[in-house]
């Protein structure tokens, strides 16, 4: 199990890397090492050479022949036990220098030094092993020994700093590895550490974020549940009780009780519509049945078909209609569906206005490249907190008075899906107590 430990296998991969590189190093470093000295020991040993020959020629100027130049030849031995040195044949085969007397076998004279007196040869002088031997074999092992000792040190701080490298880079997964372990177990709050701005510290982050997302849906999810019991809730205990009161010869079967159990099964069925409809638009399967429409008839429609509830309501409602809006590639019935929810919605705020009057005014105004509506209401508005979830599901603004105004929360959701799958964008401007502004922007259609 240790072996196959991210850590193991990272200290593992930098001692490789430092041995490979290591023997490398020593290789080359021992090559160039070798090499070089023995260049310097054959220079050396050239000039040696040509200083033995000078000096045998003047001994030959001077005495007129080679008795006694053993010591001369003697003096360049490297030492005792290393053999080698110099040796002299003269013109009749006599060696010199090699101690072994005048039968000794003559060396191989064409591996030899001609020694020229006059233009005369007067012997030829024999060189092995004047230098290096043991002491340059000595040399290159200390040499060697000390690439070892060097290897061995720089293989130590590797493994050394390989462990504690490793160790760092695999802390953060470590603690990504448990927050993992504690998500799956279902703990969404679990947060990692961020120590770093690099790819892992990026990791980090992103998994905190992750974190945060799923824990938010989490309790969206649940909130939604509450919420749609909460919906089904209250048009069931209606209809049941009606429906007991009824049986129990409490409420008589007219038309009037039959009539409020048939308006609340009304409330039902459409409450499932606009949850289906959201459903099929959160998994992006919203079927939208586009063609060039015309964004300003829609507009008028929408505002003719609200004139009798608004009048009804006691609300002014106006439009600003433009002629020559240009059309929207769009599903015109999807586009009704989010006007009728945006007037709907004003009316009922426009109804609680303090300012005066209650009114609402649609807006449609041409755009470079698109279309803009806007819905507005003198009602009293939205603070920025409300602002920020107005488009969440089942969200009022005034939980009580929507129930009884008869919204289900959902509208304005489904207009951000709608108006969102066309490719547009939605949004609100509002002041505390100054109304709110409802506008989306589509796409002009383009042939």
């Amino acid at each position: 199990m240790f072996t196959r430990s991210l850590w193991f296998k990272l200290t593992a991969a930098f001692v490789l890397i430092a041995l490979v590189g290591i023997i490398v190093v020593a290789v080359l470093a021992n090559q160039a090492t070798t090499a070089g000295f023995r260049r310097y020991l054959n220079a050396d040993q050239a000039a040696t050479i040509s200083q033995l020959e000078a000096d045998l020629l003047a001994y030959y100027a001077q005495n007129g022949g080679w008795a006694g130049v053993d010591n001369i030849l003697i003096a360049t031995r490297p030492g005792r036990g290393q053999g080698g040195g110099a040796m002299l044949v003269d013109n009749e085969g006599q060696v010199y220098g090699g101690g072994r007397g005048r039968n000794q076998t003559v060396p191989n004279l064409q591996d030899g030094i001609p020694l020229l007196y006059n233009g005369s040869q007067v012997g030829i002088l024999i060189v092995s092993g004047m230098a290096g031997g043991s002491g340059e074999q000595q040399f290159l092992a200390g040499v060697n020994q000390a690439i070892l000792w060097a290897g061995l040190i720089a293989l130590t701080l590797a493994l050394l700093l390989g462990a504690w490298l490793a160790h760092s880079l695999t802390r953060p997964l470590r603690h990504l590895t448990h927050a993992t372990q504690a998500l799956a177990s279902g703990d969404l709050t679990h947060q990692v550490p961020v120590e770093s701005k690099d790819e892992i510290g990026q990791l980090a982050v992103s998994f905190n974020q992750m974190s945060v997302t799923l824990s938010d849906a989490q309790s969206q999810r649940q909130q939604l549940f509450a919420d749609i019991a909460h919906e089904l809730r209250t048009p069931l205990s209606v209809i049941r009780g009606q429906i007991e009161g009824m049986m129990d010869n409490v409420f008589g079967l007219t038309p009037d009780n039959l009539s409020v159990v048939y308006e609340e099964t009304l409330l039902l069925s459409r409450l499932v519509d606009e949850l289906r409809t959201l459903s099929l638009a959160d998994a992006g399967e919203l079927t939208l049945n586009r063609e060039p429409v015309d964004l300003a008839t829609l507009a008028g429609q929408a505002v003719a078909a609200f004139e009798p509830l608004a009048e009804a309501e006691g609300v002014q409602l106006t439009s600003s209609i433009p002629a020559g809006v240009p059309p929207t590639n769009a599903d015109a019935a999807r586009l009704q569906q989010v006007l009728g929810n945006l007037l709907s919605n004003a009316l009922r705020h426009a109804l609680r206005s303090d300012n005066g009057g209650a009114a609402v005014h649609l807006q449609v105004q041409p755009r470079p490249g698109s279309v803009e509506v806007s819905v507005a209401d003198n009602g009293p508005g939205l603070s920025p907190e409300a602002q920020a979830h107005v488009f969440d599901r089942f969200w009022r603004a005034d939980a009580a008075r929507s129930r009884d105004r008869g919204g289900s929360g959902l509208g304005l959701a489904i207009c951000r899906s709608i108006v969102t799958a066309h490719g547009g964008q939605i949004w609100v401007t509002s002041e505390p107590g100054r109304g709110a502004t409802f506008t989306f922007d589509l796409p002009t259609h383009t042939p």
